[in-house]
C-alpha cells in the first residue's frame, strides 16, 4: 500500500471482456481472508458472479464479477467497512485489476441476497472487478461529469490547525502534508467529500461533515463510510512519510461547525 496505489486509482464502470487469470483471483482470495477491520469491527468478503449468483449494476459494462462486504450493525461499523473496503480496493489496483464503489446503483435485494445478509447485517458496497475497457462508456462518462468526480475541494476548506477557525494549507502542514493531501483524493458518496480534518501537534481529528439525507439509508451512513475511507489513505499516507501512529476515539471537545460529528483521532507514538 503506498501513495502511488491512491493516486493511480481510478473508478472503472467500464470492463473488457476479459477473464481474470485463477493465479490472480487466488491472489484476491487470500487477501480477502484477512482481517481488515478497524475498532475491532469485522468486515467479511464475497466473491460474486454475475450470472451464477444473479447480479449486477446497471452502470457497469463488462464485469461478470463482484465482491460485496458486509458488516454487522454496531458502532464503527461504517467507518471499519470504509477503511477495510478501500484498501481492499487499492490492493487489487496493485494487481492491475480495476474497481469502483458502488452502493446506489446496483441491484441490491439480488446482493443481499446472495451473501445471506441478515437482520443486523449491513451491505454498504459492492465492486466490480476486472480490467479497464480501453475507453469508457457513453454513460460512464455523463456520470463522471454529473458527479464531477475528478474535481476536489481545496485543502483550506477540509483541514484546519487547532479549531475550524483557522483553516490550514499545503505550506503549512508540515509534516501532516502528504498524509493529507492523499484525504483530498479519497472517494466519496456522489463526491461529497465529507471529511474535515483538525490537526493538534501529534495528533489529527477526523470529523463527519453530514449532508441532508444520507444518514436516513437502509445500508448504513454511507457518509461514515467515506470517512473510513479516508482514514485508509492517511494511515498509508503517514506510514510511508515514516510516521508511526494508532487510531483512537477520544473527542477533543473541539467546538464543531453546524452538522458535523467527531469520529476519530490519529495520534502519533513517541
Amino acid at each position: 500500500m503506498n501513495t502511488e496505489l491512491i493516486r493511480k486509482r481510478k473508478s472503472v464502470r467500464t470492463y473488457k471482456a476479459e477473464p481474470i487469470p485463477m493465479e490472480l483471483m487466488n491472489q484476491v482470495k487470500t487477501y480477502l481472508k484477512k482481517d481488515n477491520g478497524l475498532f475491532d469491527v469485522p468486515v467479511d468478503f464475497t466473491i460474486l458472479n454475475v450470472k451464477k449468483d444473479g447480479i449486477g449494476s446497471p452502470v457497469i459494462v463488462g464485469a461478470d464479477t463482484y465482491v460485496a462486504g458486509k458488516v454487522r450493525k454496531q458502532k464503527n461499523a461504517e467507518l471499519s467497512f470504509g477503511y477495510a473496503f478501500e484498501k481492499f480496493i487499492l490492493y487489487v489496483t496493485s494487481l492491475g485489476l480495476g474497481s469502483v464503489w458502488l452502493a446506489a446503483t446496483i441491484d441490491r435485494k439480488s446482493f443481499e441476497k446472495a451473501i445471506d445478509l441478515i437482520d443486523d447485517e449491513i451491505m454498504p458496497a459492492v465492486t466490480p472487478l476486472g480490467y479497464a475497457a480501453e475507453k469508457r462508456s457513453i454513460r460512464e462518462n455523463l456520470m463522471r461529469k454529473g458527479m464531477k468526480s475528478d474535481s476536489r475541494l481545496p485543502f483550506s476548506s477540509l483541514f484546519f490547525q487547532d479549531t475550524f477557525q483557522t483553516p490550514m494549507n499545503e505550506t503549512n502542514a508540515g509534516m501532516w502534508q502528504l498524509p493529507l493531501e492523499m484525504v483530498r483524493l479519497a472517494p466519496s458518496a456522489t463526491n461529497k467529500q465529507p471529511w474535515r480534518i483538525i490537526v493538534q501537534k501529534d495528533r489529527v481529528h477526523f470529523y463527519e461533515k453530514k449532508t441532508a439525507g444520507y444518514a436516513k439509508e437502509s445500508f448504513g451512513d454511507i457518509q461514515k463510510v467515506d470517512l473510513g475511507i479516508a482514514l485508509c489513505h492517511f494511515e498509508i499516507a503517514a506510514q510511508e512519510r515514516g510516521l508511526s501512529g494508532k487510531w483512537i476515539q477520544s473527542d477533543p471537545n473541539i467546538a464543531t461547525l453546524e452538522n458535523t460529528e467527531y469520529m476519530a483521532t490519529y495520534e502519533l507514538e513517541v
